[in-house]
């Protein structure tokens, strides 16, 4: 998850302040050299593993590292001969073979469904929509609140709009604060921004304007963050 989050602020830095000639070249070779380097974190099957070398596919960091260079590649940027068809192979068999495994007694904080909706809602965004594993998704009776988000978000992408602002009626925008280390490596304010993303893709913009104040804030103080 470290190289995206090094690569994805830069794809959008010069909508958010004026870049020198030489800050421009700096983050191209920059996004270039980082593209690169994921390559070496894909492994057969089309998924990236955590580390390179490693054998096994890092499910959220397959689908964060493919949101990035869908991004990238709908910026111009070129992609390795093969990468993006290999991960949308691999993307694609993983939400056709998913299976609800959260419980009430055993909701995994929606990691596993969150999982899910991520890797579809990136299929959509790659234009290869999973419409089945969508719409199983959406039926799971203990589908998280942050998995609703997504999956919402999937749906307004394939044109669904109707779909996705049903599943976010009567949603909370309150989380309480969290962080995880693995797993979907979430946090309250990676949470927010994704509610943030998905309104603004629905045209909510006066909702959105309401948690991007909270967002923005957070951004602008001295606090570290991943």
């Amino acid at each position: 998850e470290q190289s995206p989050s090094a690569l994805f602020p830069q794809l959008v830095l010069n909508q958010f302040m004026p870049l020198s000639d030489g800050q421009k070249t700096s983050i191209e070779r920059n996004i270039k050299v980082g593209i690169d380097r994921l390559k070496a974190f894909q492994i057969p099957e089309g998924g990236l593993a955590y580390w390179p070398g490693d054998k096994e596919a890092n499910e959220w960091g397959t689908s964060y590292a493919g949101h990035f260079l869908l991004e990238a590649q709908s910026r111009g940027y070129s992609l390795p001969v093969g990468f993006l068809d290999q991960w949308k192979r691999y993307q694609k068999n993983k939400a056709l073979m998913w299976t609800p495994r959260s419980t009430p007694k055993n909701p995994e904080m929606g990691t596993e469904d969150l999982n899910q909706a991520y890797r579809l809602y990136v299929l959509a965004l790659a234009k290869a929509p999973e419409v089945g594993a969508m719409n199983r998704l959406k039926e799971f009776q203990y589908l998280s609140v942050a998995a609703k988000w997504r999956l919402a978000a999937a749906y307004q992408l394939i044109g669904q709009a109707q779909v996705a602002q049903g599943m976010i009626k009567g949603l909370t925008y309150a989380i309480q604060p969290y962080k995880q280390l693995d797993g979907t490596f979430g946090s309250e304010l990676r949470d927010h921004a994704m509610i943030l993303e998905t309104l603004t893709d629905l045209g909510n913009k006066a909702e959105a304007s309401k948690l991007l104040q909270g967002v923005a804030a957070k951004l602008s103080n001295d606090q570290w963050y991943s």
